[in-house]
């Protein structure tokens, strides 16, 4: 560079730097100047200011230097005058404009003297340069006594020699320089490929757990290792010999080996999301923020050109198959190691049929009989407890889960849990039915009580329900955040999995099980769906075969022999009336088994769903609810029927027994009333249920209450069936009958009552005028009333006459001191009925008198002397009322 090309640069850099201050300095004045006071935020800002001290120094500053008007009356308010704000900022604008000015003449004069500095670092320069070109060695002759000497041509006085020397010289330079710059690509190439190497790369000890390890550490495989590949499960015996609780060191192995595995997961899904699926241009090359793009790296034969791009798209579908291969094979190994520890699919004990191959790998396995013999139906197993634990390992849980990036593994894998735990649950409780489980009794000794035998096999059903729902929440809910620092990764820098780690890893999870479509894994409500499947056809089956023996009407007694007593033993066991009553409430009984246990497996699968965060699924329903639901359905219509015969049959029951159909009818509804409260399964029972449903409908105290009312008042014959009837309804209200529903029955029986009692009081009432010798004069006079004719007269009609009506008078006069009114506490029970049909049996008589004295006294009566009518009506009314 020469100086005059530097000056000439500098005088038009001071040139520009002055034009462009004094359009920073006008666009300032401007903006200043054309400043708005009536936006919302300036009306803000000048409110804040009018609240401010003054300053004159600050707002009053004038070019001229005087104080502006309007400051003096600011500074001695103390408060700046609203109507000056927008004078007082334009001349704040003036004044910063000034002295950004003042700056800017400094930066001027820097400029300046900058410029004369960098005129002589350019001199300086320039003659570097020139001593650059020139010639390097320099030969001194001899002549000159060592000083330099040169041609007219040279000044240097360089020769051929020393031109050679400088051209090697020249060489050297060029070659140190190339090799510096090979070096430094080479370095930024190797940070490329560390870092590509860290992401999408295993460690050696995941490449090796994931290339060998095969779970050595959980079965004890004395010579198993000779087999083929050192494959421990290839022994037949393996499955019998599996270690539950490993060394420490193979627990961290196993635990290394899942990690490995899952970052494998991570790392072909990075792959795949970085080069895609490999439909891209083969020049797409990896770059991590080393600053060299493809084309500097193309141009050198590198990593980015086109016939050897070693992180490009083709290198990485290479990568991709390789760990696509070693990640089936330890998917393989995992699956088969699932298999064998919890004892399912060919791992299961069988000793008469082969099992049948699952997977590549396995060959299919049978266990020979002295093995059976040896270790029983459960294998390696203990007991159930055993096996259930062996589903709770954490191993098996995060195989489980690490298993779910391979679906068909994990689909099939579920699938034979789910069928090993059916197998287990339905052994389990046809063992407890016929031999006793867990040191139980069998259930079949309490087949002779239909209740208990029906609730234990209820009982043992839920039980084995909440422990497969346990179990499988358990195996679902795995959360690699909760396991122990000593299940951590110990061949690299992953120290567990990481929670942003594991989202993505089921969001992968949830991606590959899209893609399967049907073949999706099962969730948590269908593997329980599929345990409980086995117990539920033979539950089914025994509980309809004891409700419909309960609701069997026949006479020889069998089912009474088998219902007992029930707590509710009448004097006569043998008897049918009571053998019907107590298989009716044995069958309502059951029917409350079945709707508490119903509730409580609806409340058990609504709570599943809400701790798995799943959606009900309707369409796969488990099927323990399902026969809980069919069985109450069953045995409610058997309820309802065997309640109508019993009714119908009251007459019969009636006739064989010392009750009437009334009383027969309040013991019916009395006894299953207290049955219904004393029930777990009508304790949470809503009204809108009892609305809605059938079953509700037909378990409910108005359907009891009405159907036994209904039956029995056709044969209310006496005011204490009345009183048994209301007895009845009252223990219906405390049972929990509403008040509404009890008027209509309550209204009929009071009316049925009325009737009673009007007959009652007919009845004594004529034997009362018996007794006082009414009742003669009284039939007499009404056969007279039928025969009667113009001018006949009483004392000429037979029974009528003078002599006949004066004996009657005198004995019932003679009664009137102690009236033969009957008490009725042998017929009527309830005091207030009892006064009532006093009353009126009073009333009657008086009434009868009355029509007897007018008779007698009117003009066809025809008696001379009337002497011997002692009372008038109202007398005698007041002498007999009570």
């Amino acid at each position: 560079m020469s100086y005059s090309s530097t000056a000439a640069a500098a005088t038009v850099a001071a040139s520009t730097s002055g034009g462009g201050s004094n359009n920073v300095l006008s666009d300032k004045v401007n903006r200043a100047l054309h400043v708005r006071t009536d936006t919302p935020a300036m009306r803000a800002a000048l409110d804040a200011l009018a609240n401010l001290p003054s300053d004159d120094s600050d707002v009053g500053i004038s070019i001229s230097g005087n104080k502006p008007r309007g400051a003096g009356s600011s500074s001695s308010g103390g408060v700046i005058d609203a109507k000056s704000v927008r004078a007082a900022i334009e001349k704040d604008a003036l004044r910063r404009a000034l002295e950004f000015q003042r700056e800017l003449q400094k930066l001027a004069g820097d400029a300046t003297a900058l410029r004369e500095r960098v005129d002589n670092v350019a001199q300086v320069a320039a003659l570097v340069g020139k001593r650059v070109e020139s010639q390097i060695v320099d030969v001194t002759s001899e002549s000159n006594g060592g000083e330099f000497s040169g041609g007219e041509d040279d000044p240097f006085g360089t020769t051929p020699a020393a031109a050679d020397a400088w051209e090697e010289e020249r060489n050297l330079a060029s070659r140190l320089a190339s090799a510096q710059k090979s070096y430094v690509e080479a370095t930024k190439r190797q940070t490329a490929v560390n870092a590509f190497l860290d992401k999408f790369d295993l460690g050696e000890d995941e490449a090796r757990f994931l290339d060998h390890y095969n779970f050595e550490g959980f079965v004890a495989s004395d010579g198993y290792l000779e087999g083929e590949d050192n494959n421990p499960w290839s022994h037949p015996g393996a499955a019998l010999n599996i270690i539950p609780n490993p060394t420490e060191g193979a627990m961290d192995d196993a635990t290394a080996f899942l990690n490995a595995l899952e970052r494998l997961t991570v790392i072909r899904r990075e792959l795949t999301k970085t080069f895609g699926s490999g439909t891209e241009s083969s020049d797409v090359s990896f770059d991590y923020g080393t600053g060299m793009d493809n084309s500097t790296m193309g141009d050198e034969g590198g990593l980015g050109s086109s016939g050897g791009q070693s992180l490009g798209t083709h290198s990485a579908l290479r990568m991709m198959e390789q760990l696509a291969s070693r990640q089936e094979r330890a998917h393989e190994r995992l699956y088969q190691f699932v298999q064998f520890f919890l004892g399912i699919g060919s791992a299961a004990p069988s000793s008469n049929t082969m099992m049948v191959p699952t997977s590549s790998t396995d060959t299919g396995r049978s266990f020979s009989a002295s093995d059976v013999a040896s270790y029983g139906a459960l294998g390696r197993f203990r007991d159930g407890d055993d096996m259930d634990e062996a589903f709770n390992h954490p191993i098996i849980r995060r195989s489980l889960h690490v298993l779910r990036h391979s679906p068909a593994h994990h689909v099939h894998a579920l699938e034979l849990i789910a069928s090993g735990r059916r197998t287990e649950v339905t052994r389990r409780f046809l063992l407890a039915l016929t031999s006793g489980y867990d040191g139980m009794a069998p259930l079949e000794m309490k087949a002779h009580d239909p209740v208990g035998y029906v609730g234990d096999m209820l009982a043992f059903a839920f039980r084995a329900f909440r422990v497969e729902g346990e179990l499988v929440k358990m195996l679902f809910l795995w959360n690699g955040n909760k396991e122990s620092d000593d299940n951590r990764n110990d061949g690299g820098e992953d120290e567990g999995t990481p929670q942003e780690e594991e989202t993505q890893l089921d969001a992968i999870a949830e991606d590959e099980g899209d893609d399967q479509g049907d073949s999706r894994p099962m969730d948590v409500t269908e593997m329980l769906a599929q345990s409980m499947g086995g117990l539920a056809r033979p539950l089914r089956t025994r509980v309809l075969q004891v409700v419909s023996s309960l609701a069997s009407q026949g006479g020889d007694g069998s089912g009474g022999d088998r219902q007992g007593d029930l707590g509710h033993r009448s004097n006569d066991d043998d008897d049918d009336t009571s053998s019907s009553l107590n298989r009716l409430v044995a069958v309502f009984s059951v029917c409350g088994l079945l709707r508490f246990y119903r509730s409580a497996v609806q409340k058990a699968l609504d709570k599943l769903d809400d701790q798995t965060d799943a959606v009900a699924n309707h369409n796969a329903e488990n099927p323990f609810f399902t026969t809980c639901d069919e069985c109450l359905t069953e045995a409610a219509d058997f309820y309802a029927a065997s309640l109508r015969a019993f009714g119908a049959m009251l007459v019969a029951h009636s006739t064989n027994s010392a009750e009437s159909e009334a009383q027969l009818a309040q013991r019916a509804i009395v006894r299953i009333s207290e049955e219904r409260v004393a029930s777990p399964g009508f304790a949470e029972e809503s009204a809108s249920s009892d609305g809605e449903d059938v079953v509700s409908k037909q378990l409910s105290l108005p359907f009891l209450v009405g159907t036994m009312i209904d039956a029995a008042m056709p044969h209310l014959k006496t005011l204490d069936d009345g009183a048994a009837l209301k007895s009845a309804l009252t223990v219906a209200l405390k049972c929990g009958l509403k008040a509404s529903e009890s008027t209509k029955w309550s209204t009929l029986i009071q009316e049925t009552e009325k009737n009673l009692v009007e007959t009652f009081v007919d009845t004594e009432t004529d034997e009362v005028l018996q007794v006082c010798g009414l009742e003669g004069l009284r039939s007499a006079m009404r056969h007279m009333n039928g025969m009667y004719v113009k001018g006949m007269t009483m004392s000429s009609h037979p029974g009528l006459s003078q002599r006949d009506v004066e004996s009657s008078m005198k004995k019932f006069y003679s009664s009137l001191f102690s009236p033969p009114i009957p008490t009725f506490e042998d017929t009527i029970k309830d005091p207030e009925l009892r006064k009532i049909a006093r009353s009126k049996t009073a009333e009657r008589v008086a009434e009868v008198y009355r029509e007897l004295h007018e008779a007698i006294t009117s003009e066809k009566g025809g008696y001379a002397d009337l002497a011997f009518l002692g009372h008038d009506p109202n007398q005698v009314k007041t002498l007999l009322s009570l």
